[in-house]
């Protein structure tokens, strides 16, 4: 394929504002989101990859020391060209997800000093936004939301985690609210559920009257009263937050559901890999979520064939042609006879594998609903410069049918 050849992968990345990248693990998914950032960036966009668990390779093919909350600039792009037509590099920066480092900047732009304090300092807190699976969900659609509205950047590809926790992450507004809306929760707030209260309300409510004098004497026989205080504060600033909280959860979902945001699925081409990806397409099928993309890594691919003109051309799947009928019994020595019948039955085994392998991508690809599906190579060596990056989406080949 040339490069000037349009394809859904420099179409998605020409017109989309979001991406979203889902994917077993152990697939190359990270690998992949970053290398779309990349190439969007040399068709001139200003672009963003914002990942969840990078390994520390990206970082090093980035040409960073290391990835944290903070947004990096990637340096280097000015030794790559920019893709043929298009005028000028674009930009590309970098971050990885630190929830404790996203919640305290939520905080900070939610709080005022005080409160922002406060909660710092609460156990409780620091439990919350360290340790809890879905609390990491929560802030990794948040920190989304931030980047997003600031408007910093043309495309912003997000790298999701494996599996099941991208599909936490895509519930985690909905989850948010009905978190709000639990009993126990609003008993905490001192308010019916979706109310409001003001600051310092929950503190003073939830120990008013006999039920609530009871209830947190219990809870102090139970974990100690320290622990009791802890949370009647916490929640105490939760409540103060909560109409904020709800606003942002329901802008994140307008976001994910927008025109402008598409999801790719990343897979990998073994039995284990596609089984999981099935999975995940189950999930999010549940969800409304409609596949814009299919991406096949470290798929087996035939060399491009090349036209008059010494342009390379889209083929189908064929990573292995059909071997041949060759007649290896004449003027062969016998041991070298016997070799070459092996090499045949390895070679015809190898080509069944492949083509049962691509039965079974556009099986998948059929219960995406026929969503364009592409097949990457296998790096031949690790992807640790910008230009190994680079070249990772060069030459996509089409899945055929």
């Amino acid at each position: 394929m040339s490069a000037t050849t349009s394809h859904p992968i420099d179409e998605l990345l020409r017109t989309r504002r979001l991406i979203v990248c889902v994917g077993p693990g152990g697939v190359g998914k990270t690998t992949s989101s970053a290398a779309m950032a990349l190439r969007a960036a040399r068709m001139g966009r200003r672009a963003l990859v914002l990942t969840i668990d990078p390994a520390k390779r990206l970082a090093d093919a980035l040409g960073l020391d290391g990835l944290d909350d903070e947004v990096r600039r990637v340096p280097g792009l000015d030794a790559l060209e920019p893709l043929p037509g298009v005028p000028a590099m674009g930009s590309l920066d970098a971050a990885m997800l630190d929830t404790k480092a996203s919640y305290d900047a939520l905080l900070t732009r939610l709080t005022d000093g005080v409160s922002r304090d406060r909660i710092f300092a609460n156990r409780a807190y620091q439990a919350f936004s360290r340790t809890m699976a879905r609390s990491h969900a929560y802030v990794a659609m948040e920190r989304l939301l931030q980047v997003f509205e600031e408007e910093r950047w043309d495309l912003i590809v997000l790298d999701t985690p494996p599996t099941r926790s991208a599909l936490d992450i895509l519930d985690a507004p909905e989850r948010l609210s009905r978190f709000l809306d639990e009993r126990i929760v609003q008993w905490f707030l001192g308010g019916a559920p979706g109310g409001e209260r003001s600051q310092g309300g929950a503190a003073r409510d939830a120990s008013d009257g006999l039920g609530g004098r009871a209830a947190v004497k219990l809870l102090g026989v139970l974990v100690g009263p320290e622990v009791v205080q802890e949370l009647v504060s916490f929640f105490s600033v939760l409540a103060h937050l909560q109409k904020g909280f709800r606003e942002r959860a329901a802008r994140t979902t307008r976001l994910l559901e927008s025109p402008a945001t598409a999801f790719v699925l990343t897979a990998a081409p073994m039995p284990s890999g596609l089984a999981d990806a099935a999975n995940l397409l189950e999930g999010l099928r549940a969800r409304g979520v409609r596949l814009s993309l299919l991406l096949f890594n470290r798929a087996y691919t035939a060399e491009p064939v090349l036209d008059a003109g010494g342009e390379s051309q889209s083929i189908a799947y064929e990573p292995l042609r059909a071997p041949g009928r060759v007649d290896v019994s004449s003027g062969l020595p016998g041991p070298l006879n016997a070799l070459a019948e092996r090499l045949l039955a390895v070679r015809a085994a190898a080509h069944a594998e492949n083509q049962a392998e691509a039965a079974r991508m556009r099986a998948l690809q059929r219960d995406a609903a026929g969503a364009p599906a592409w097949l990457l190579p296998r790096a031949t060596r690790e992807l640790n410069r910008l230009h190994d990056l680079s070249a990772l989406l060069e030459r996509p080949v089409p899945l055929g049918s």
